[in-house]
């Protein structure tokens, strides 16, 4: 015996009727089956609509026009392709006369009684059982059509109740007797023994099939949808959520309660009762595996999928009166029972001080004002403060058998939920350890569950990166990306590049930026932008670790880093301006850094790809102290410093550097010997000295200020003034086998960079030609120095140890 169920959205038009039509009768060709259908698609909420629509005095009519409209345009269209459907075709007819005379009454009487609204809510069901019953008829297949006096009410609720299932055995035995191979059921409501509908609860008709399947002990239940099955999560909010294989009972369970519409929570009881597997498949992909709910779930898993409710209020009664008092909880749900409001979870503090609960946002007034009543005693005397209730939120739940047996889920749950920069309100686990919720703001909640699918269904080190700046360094650190993507992949990495911007324009990608034609797209479809359009890409786009890259040189950026690291993005910076400003704001992007748990990472700010922070780091983490430094910080000046040696003069050197693309567009920029001071500071504060740029003492290669009327095109000539000067150092140098290079010192706690003659046969003396070098004596080292040397400049270079840089923030996935 099979018993399948068809929702609304399978049967919204001819064609999902005719799916569903066709998977019946495959299966009904191997064994009986029992058919439960839905209302078509849309034809509930019209119902619903019709009813209040008349209890607030409006036309009701119109929307019963549109229902006629509906189901009657099914008919004729099953009339053209030649299917009579006489049953369905009379039941519509004195449906809507019945439907207008129930719906006349409670306009007279300003309400709906419970009775009349389970009668008319109920009348989308039966059309759509009796026109497929008629469909299938018309295809020569022997169907029979019964109403749900076989799945009796076992209570008198006529909204919401339960079927009688050892009553509805016998009743659905006789109901399959015969020579007929199919059973065609309306979901959603039982008969009572009046005849009159009992509504089953909202997703009713999975509760009338689950219940059929366990009256009839069935092999398997089968819900069909327009769904493949269960996800990870609401493949509509998260790109990369995964069809689940299958899952247990209980994770069904939590998964459909706190939001998974696959089936209803309700209907799994019944099923889990009686061992009955059930499978959850797409009406319009028959051939798709989908899910198999069942209890012997084969492969262990430790979270199954993420779920999110919407359109949840938590309530909140708080006050030094409930300390000890018995029976406070008791009440809570008493109250709201008498309302029939469902709690969907209630958590209380340890100190007894509040208790918390969560329920359905349109029934939250009608929660509150029954727990004011209930506790109206307290309220009045003080002994509860107030009851407070705050809506539009909604409920992330994290579900799995497995998690009993696994530490630090919730740790990481948490810390995925806080690194979206969502803030959870309320935390509530179950005894049983499968499942973890909690409450969050609605309009945070599809950035939470993108950050929490991330943190569990990830199996690749993660990196989500928005790029400042797309100049020279930019741009070819974007084809690194692309050109590493290969070589990413296989060591399960994955780098998506969210966002891009240039002084002019933010492009933001949905999912990720096509590096192929990231120019034209910028230019295309970029906007202007400020700072809090980048900051709002990190809820925009639910990241979980997001990773700001700095390529500009602009202060304006670098004075923001604070509010980055705050707002949950790990900066990389190439711009050392950041690390250049006052003393104060250095000690700040550090603790902020800390204080959020992002990473702030500026490798390139002193040599480019050579690994001199990442160096220092080290050493002074081992213990090690620095006892003196030297290097040659700049590749411009290690350039035109070599071409002085082999003969150039000065002039000369300079404007061969910058035909070369050594130096800034104006050389006035490197010869100042600012950059190479910054670069020192930079060092100085790595090793623990609190100074600030002004404290570092500076000789300029041309005298500051020098020909500060000329433009770059005239500087050349203007600085052929100084060739003379110069040679003449240089031949000094040389008569006592020396060299002139531009050095940065750190000695006995004294910073300065200065042009100096040193040995040729020294580590500084062979450095030239665009190379830097850096030669540190520490406690360690010593008496011979660690020596770091290579090209220090350079848009390769400073890109590859951005990209090192960017690799070290991967968040890494969980290995469960």
């Amino acid at each position: 015996m099979l018993i399948q169920k068809f929702g609304g959205s399978s049967l919204a038009d001819m064609d999902g009727f005719i799916a569903a039509a066709s998977i019946i009768t495959d299966a009904a060709s191997n064994e009986k089956v029992v058919v439960v259908l839905s209302a078509m698609f849309g034809v509930t909420d019209l119902l619903e609509s019709a009813i209040k629509t008349a209890v607030e005095g409006g036309d009701f009519k119109t929307v019963l026009d549109s229902i006629n409209k509906k189901e009657q345009g099914m008919l004729e269209r099953m009339a053209s392709a030649g299917w009579d459907c006489p049953v369905a075709t009379e039941f519509l007819q004195l449906q809507h006369q019945r439907l207008a005379s129930r719906l006349e009454g409670v306009t007279l009487l300003e309400q709906c009684p419970a009775e009349v609204q389970a009668e008319i809510l109920s009348t989308g069901e039966g059309f759509s059982s009796r026109l497929m019953s008629d469909l299938l008829r018309a295809q020569g297949h022997a169907a029979r059509w019964s109403n749900t006096d076989v799945l009796p009410p076992a209570n008198e609720s006529y909204l919401d109740s339960l079927v009688d299932i050892e009553a509805a055995a016998p009743r659905l035995q006789q109901a399959m007797s015969g020579d007929h191979s199919i059973l065609v059921l309306p979901g959603f409501y039982g008969c009572n023994a009046s005849g009159k509908p009992q509504l089953l609860g909202r997703n009713g008709s999975d509760y009338s099939a689950a219940s059929a399947a366990a009256a009839l002990q069935a092999r398997s239940c089968e819900i069909w949808k327009d769904v493949d099955g269960f996800f990870t999560a609401d493949p509509r909010i998260v790109a990369s959520a995964k069809c689940l294989d299958e899952v247990s009972y209980e994770e069904a369970m939590e998964l459909s309660f706190f939001g998974a519409k696959v089936i209803s929570a309700k209907a799994l009881t019944p099923l889990m009762s009686a061992g009955i597997p059930c499978s959850i498949k797409n009406t319009y992909h028959p051939d798709k595996a989908g899910t198999l709910i069942h209890a012997g779930t084969e492969k262990p898993t430790v979270v199954r999928g993420v779920s999110h409710l919407d359109d949840v209020a938590s309530i909140t009664l708080q006050g030094g009166g409930m300390r000890g008092r018995v029976g406070v909880a008791r009440r809570v749900m008493e109250a709201l029972a008498n309302q029939s409001i469902s709690v969907l979870l209630i958590v209380q503090s340890s100190s007894e001080y509040s208790i918390t609960l969560c329920v359905r946002s349109d029934e939250a007034g009608r929660a509150r004002a029954a727990l004011a009543d209930t506790f109206h005693f307290e309220l009045l005397h003080g002994l509860i403060s107030g009851i407070s209730v705050m809506d539009q939120r909604s409920v992330i739940t994290l579900v799995g058998d497995g998690m009993r047996h696994y530490r630090g889920l919730a740790a990481r749950f948490l810390s995925a939920i806080s690194a979206a920069g969502v803030n959870v309100e309320v935390i509530a686990q179950g005894s049983t350890e499968c499942a973890i919720a909690v409450v969050v703001e609605k309009r945070t909640a599809h950035a939470a569950l993108r950050a929490c699918h991330t943190a569990f269904f990830s199996h690749t080190s993660h990196m989500d990166v928005i790029l400042l700046g797309c100049g020279n360094v930019g741009a070819t650190l974007l084809q690194q990306f692309q050109s590493q993507d290969s070589t990413l992949a296989a060591g399960h990495k994955a780098l998506h590049v969210r966002a891009i911007a240039n002084s002019r324009k933010l492009l933001v990608g949905h999912d990720t930026i096509e590096l192929e034609s990231w120019q034209q797209d910028l230019e295309d479809r970029g906007t202007a932008w400020t700072m809090d359009d980048i900051i709002a890409i990190r809820k925009q786009l639910g990241l979980l670790n997001p990773t700001i890259i700095d390529c500009t040189s602009d202060e304006g950026l670098a004075n923001q880093y604070t509010n980055f690291l705050a707002n949950g993005f790990n900066v990389v910076a190439a711009n050392k301006k950041a690390n250049t400003a006052s003393m104060a704001y250095y000690r700040e992007m550090r603790v902020t850094a800390a204080r959020h748990f992002r990473k702030f990472m500026y490798e390139t700010n002193v040599g480019a790809g050579l690994p001199i922070i990442d160096t220092l780091q080290s050493l002074i983490r081992s213990g090690d102290e620095l006892n003196s430094f030297g290097g040659i910080l700049s590749g411009s000046l290690s350039m035109i410093f070599g071409m002085l040696e082999d003969g150039f003069a000065f002039s000369d050197a300079v404007d061969k550097a910058m035909q070369l693309g050594f130096t800034e567009p104006d050389p006035r920029d490197d010869l100042s010997g600012m950059d190479v001071a910054r670069k020192l500071l930079i060092i100085a504060r790595e090793i623990g000295l609190e100074l600030e740029l002004e404290d570092i003492e500076v000789e300029p290669v041309i005298e500051f200020g020098f020909a500060a009327d000329a433009d770059s095109s005239e500087l050349i000539s203007r600085l052929k003034a100084l060739d003379d000067t110069f040679a003449t150092r240089v031949d000094a140098a040389k008569a006592e086998a020396k060299v002139l290079r531009y050095i940065g010192r750190i000695e006995d706690g004294r910073c300065s960079v200065s042009v100096d003659a040193v040995p040729k046969d020294k580590p500084l003396g062979s450095i030239r030609d665009g190379e830097n070098a850096l030669v540190l004596h520490t406690r360690y080292y010593q008496p011979i120095p660690l020596v770091l040397r290579g090209y220090g400049a350079g848009a390769d270079v400073t890109a590859a140890g951005v990209f090192g840089d960017l690799l070290r923030t991967a968040w890494r996935p969980l290995d469960l």
